[in-house]
């Protein structure tokens, strides 16, 4: 149950490091358009030096792989929230309950008393709901993609 919590609670950080991918490959995109990259900073002077041929090469394959890093740090956060969306179906009484106690804990990172006041329960309903969840989120093997989330961020 705790890999599962890792990985609910590395949602946020999935967001992030897509984001900070695609910057990354924004920045060398940039620069082999305009066949420059920044030099050493030197204050009171701009500088740059010229790209050469094998530079290119190599700036756009690393380009291609930050993207191909960043698409699947979404399909991750994707299938995160697909598997809490399953939830609901899982127990017709309580599972919308249960999606909503695991995306605000988890996802939205809200604290359990921000929780109970939001949904109108108590601790222990908090507690069951989210204990709950988080086994039947292990079950459908969650915990898996652990691995490859911290490969990513």
């Amino acid at each position: 149950m705790k890999q599962v919590e890792k990985v609910l609670y590395s949602y946020r950080s999935l967001r992030r490091a897509s984001k900070r991918l695609r910057r990354k490959a924004c920045m060398i995109d940039d620069g082999l358009r305009s066949g420059y990259k920044a030099a050493d900073v030197i204050p009171g002077r701009l500088s740059a030096v010229a790209y050469g041929e094998g530079q290119q090469e190599n700036n756009a394959i690393r380009n291609d792989d930050l993207l191909r890093k960043a698409n699947r740090a979404d399909q991750l956060r994707r299938i995160i929230e697909e598997d809490v969306e399953r939830l609901k179906e899982e127990d017709p009484r309580f599972g919308e309950e249960m999606a909503k106690v695991i995306k605000l804990k988890y996802l939205k990172n809200y604290r359990n008393q921000m929780i109970e006041a939001k949904l109108i329960i108590s601790d222990s309903t908090l507690h069951r709901r989210r204990v709950k969840g988080l086994r039947v989120l292990e079950n459908g093997g969650l915990h898996l993609l652990y691995e490859e989330i911290i490969n990513l961020i």
